[in-house]
């Protein structure tokens, strides 16, 4: 337990520490619109992989890739002086599909909304009167015994 809470602190703290850097110290036109969603640790705690969104289209995030690409060792300098652990953790930059997948899912369940006749209101299977549903059963079960 607390190797996690150790962990989740350090991955805040990284995740502060470079979105800080990200937009205080660099300079590169190519980062525009780039936020750090998250960080996370691999167990071993020797790798930090910072998720990254881009608000723009798919050059944009071609770009940004390319400038976080060049700017890792930079990044990862700045970082170092605040991070107390054994070892530094090396930085890898990853694009964040979990925004996009959502935004899919999103517009996949409006299409199925649309598409629905009831329009997506929950119809009550129950909703019939007690006296038809016991006329069935009667029906129903004297149609088998026969």
């Amino acid at each position: 337990m607390a190797k996690t809470r150790r962990k989740d602190r350090m991955e805040s703290l990284l995740r502060r520490e470079i979105a800080s850097c990200l937009v205080s110290e660099l300079r590169d036109p190519r980062l525009g619109f780039v936020t750090i969603t998250r960080v996370e640790l691999t167990t071993d705690m020797q790798f930090a992989n910072a998720y990254y969104t881009v608000l723009g289209d798919d050059k944009q995030k071609k770009h940004a890739a390319q400038a976080l690409k060049s700017a890792q060792p930079y990044v990862q300098r700045a970082y170092a002086k605040h991070v107390h652990a054994r070892s530094l953790p090396v930085l890898r930059f990853m694009f964040d599909e979990r925004d996009e997948k959502r935004m899919n899912m999103d517009e996949l369940i409006r299409k199925a909304r649309e598409s629905d006749p009831n329009q997506g209101e929950l119809v009550d299977d129950n909703d019939t009167d007690e006296n038809d549903n016991g006329e069935d059963l009667k029906e129903a079960s004297a149609q088998v015994s026969n």
